[in-house]
């Protein structure tokens, strides 16, 4: 624990990594005002990497069609959706940001966990704040940006966080809040401000702390969403068929705790019952997690 707090102190703020600005324009984008799906074209297509991964994953099991392939940007935008893929773009110019300071096995774990925080934030916005939806799946997807951002800059703080959670038994979330706490919330600030994102965002992604946080609100639904996102229903649905990166067990699965619940009003079973749905969105998660932890 010392040596991490030494770590985390002598974090350089400085060295926070840069952002597409297309990534900029779409946060603050609201697809429904847009005129176009060739307007949206415009803005992605100087990001020509983007444009590859979001084809690509028109094309995957999660959007393709068995017998068609989509080959223009339009044409996968228009299968994808123009919400979902502006938001999915927006993940994918995170990613670059951040991969190449990521482990292959927390890359992948991380992202995958990012999708369905975002998905599972989006469907209880649904419930809780019809009008924080949109906000809601763009801030999931970054929600965990300050722990992945430490990580790039401390290299092997996540490992040590797992070993910390399997050593005293707790879970992992637990073990990043009480050893990251402060610093992650800093960083997160800091990088999201200098990333020019939308103040509603940045505030909902950097308040952990259950005390403060208000009902309802943004921060609310992302702290529920996070839960659901490291259940047991979810994760062994995510890992049924695939190696996981490390024992699950190790991260302590189990279902959303009370207290967490209590921030929404949402009756528990809905909560369960988006649980569950997240669940059968397997296929979905990988296929855009995937596009979003290749490196370059």
């Amino acid at each position: 624990m010392g040596k991490l707090s030494e770590r985390l102190d002598a974090l350089d703020l400085n060295a926070l990594p840069r952002i597409s600005p297309v990534a900029s324009k779409l946060a603050a984008l609201n697809p429904s005002e847009m005129e176009s799906t060739r307007e949206f074209c415009a803005i992605i297509e100087q990001e020509p990497i983007c444009v590859a991964r979001l084809i690509g994953l028109a094309n995957s099991v999660a959007f393709g069609i068995p017998g068609k392939k989509f080959n223009a940007l339009d044409q996968a935008v228009t299968r994808i959706g123009l919400e979902r893929a502006a938001q999915t773009a927006f993940g994918m110019l995170c990613g670059q940001a951040l991969n190449n300071g990521l482990s292959p096995q927390w890359r992948e774990f991380l992202w995958l966990h990012a999708m369905a925080v975002a998905h599972g934030a989006s469907m209880l916005a649904v419930k809780a704040a019809p009008a924080e939806r949109a906000n809601a799946y763009l801030a999931g997807m970054i929600y965990d940006i300050g722990t992945l951002v430490i990580e790039c800059l401390q290299a092997g703080t996540l490992d040590l966080l797992l070993e910390t959670a399997i050593m005293r038994g707790m879970k992992l979330g637990e073990v990043e809040h009480v050893m990251l706490g402060k610093a992650r919330r800093a960083v997160s600030t800091a990088l999201l401000h200098k990333w020019s994102l939308p103040e509603e965002i940045t505030a909902a992604v950097a308040e952990r702390d259950f005390d403060c946080i208000e009902p309802d609100s943004l921060s609310a639904i992302l702290a529920v969403a996070d839960e659901l996102a490291r259940s047991e229903v979810v994760m062994g649905a995510v890992y049924r068929d695939v190696d996981p990166p490390f024992l699950l067990d190790a991260v302590m699965l189990e279902g959303v705790s009370e207290r967490t619940a209590a921030l929404l009003s949402i009756d528990a079973d809905v909560i369960e019952s988006i649980g569950e749905r997240l669940a059968d969105q397997v296929v979905a998660l990988r296929a855009t997690a995937e596009a979003f932890s290749r490196v370059g």
